[in-house]
């Protein structure tokens, strides 16, 4: 083809093209050619890639980002709930040295990392790690016969701070970077075709409750409808809308066949 035939790139007219967006089908020289993560290999412009509905998990980021997630307001709560909790058992005891105030200002450790959790200091990310340990340690220096109990009491608060630490909508708080694979997960845990997630739910539900099978068949139907993987963004839960579907479908059968009879048989008898 001659050169002058050939398509030349929209933003550099003095460049061949290289090939066509995805969205807005204009031509695109190697400079411009845009890949956007969970896309697979389809490539945009720099106008398109740059959209919210195309750079969906971009958007998801600037959605979060900086602002507080549920992690944030449980930990605030909790942080309010001990400086009540300790105000009340002082005003119960007082502030003389006893061992129940010495305990009560124990409960004081986490109002600090809890305060600049709740107002996004990235070290109280770590410090939240290591306060039920800290808690343990304080408590046992007080009453050490009870070491195992203080430390078996640390054990939820750590793994829960883990979790916390782990969150990736917690981490979009904190401003911290993320990768697309995390952000697409995060997506595809709150956005990706939740009515699939609602027919599982209901399926599995309807083995205890028949009267929850309509539901997850129409959920699941509904979902199964949506699911479009070339869409952008791609809607998924393929499986989760066939398993609600099949659920709801097998669980009148299963009582009816099953479980009605067993339960006549176990009455008469």
């Amino acid at each position: 083809m001659p050169l002058s035939q050939q398509g030349r790139c929209a933003v550099h007219p003095d460049l061949p093209a290289g090939g066509t967006c995805s969205r807005c089908g204009s031509f695109f020289c190697a400079d411009c050619a845009t890949s956007v993560a969970g896309l697979g290999v389809r490539l945009y412009c720099t106008a398109c890639a740059a959209r919210p509905d195309v750079n969906y998990l971009e958007a998801l980021r600037q959605r979060y980002q900086g602002r507080r997630d549920d992690w944030a307001w449980v930990v605030g709560g909790v942080t309010l709930l001990l400086c009540v909790a300790t105000a009340a058992a002082l005003a119960q005891w007082g502030l003389r040295a006893t061992k129940e105030s010495l305990f009560t200002l124990v409960l004081l450790i986490p109002v600090p990392v809890g305060v600049a959790f709740f107002l996004g200091q990235r070290w109280a990310r770590h410090a939240l790690l290591a306060t039920p340990l800290v808690m343990a340690v304080a408590a046992d220096a007080l009453a050490r016969n009870a070491r195992f109990l203080f430390f078996l009491c640390a054990i939820p608060g750590l793994l829960t701070a883990l979790r916390i630490h782990r969150d990736v909508r917690n981490q979009l708080f904190f401003r911290l970077p993320v990768s697309p694979g995390a952000l697409k997960a995060l997506w595809d845990q709150r956005f990706n075709n939740p009515m699939a997630r609602q027919a599982l739910r209901f399926g599995y539900s309807s083995l205890f409750m028949p009267l929850l099978s309509p539901l997850a068949v129409i959920c699941g139907a509904v979902a199964l409808t949506r699911v479009d993987l070339t869409a952008t963004p791609p809607i998924g839960r393929r499986g989760q809308a066939i398993a609600g579907l099949v659920l709801g479908f097998l669980s009148p059968l299963l009582w009816w066949l099953v479980l009605l009879p067993w339960l006549a048989d176990l009455i008469h008898s």
